[in-house]
């Protein structure tokens, strides 16, 4: 099992809701409708309130980027997509579970 640990700045600093849309708009529901997904927690930030931090438990790495082209993880890009890209951009990795 992997962690994907993604910390990502919100169009114009609104992580409020780029947070709101993941956890009462439908994105974390269909991140969890992907195969190999099993947990999706999205929070905003304290010390840099613009930035939302994404913790989702896929398979693997490779299930996470297979499930890319899924119509779940489709339909949470286009519920999360607009919220994104705020400047200082974001990161991404993922961790073994064990």
């Amino acid at each position: 099992m992997h962690l994907e640990v993604a910390i990502l700045s919100a169009k114009d600093g609104d992580a409020a809701g780029l947070v709101n849309a993941m956890n009462n708009g439908g994105g974390r529901d269909a991140l969890l409708s992907c195969d190999g997904c099993h947990s999706a927690k999205v929070l905003g930030g304290v010390e840099n309130p613009g930035n939302v931090l994404f913790l989702i438990e896929w398979d693997s790495a490779d299930v996470h980027e297979a499930a890319k082209t899924s119509e779940g993880f489709q339909k949470f890009v286009q519920i999360a997509g607009p919220w994104f890209g705020g400047e200082g951009g974001g990161s991404m990795q993922h961790f073994d579970l064990g």
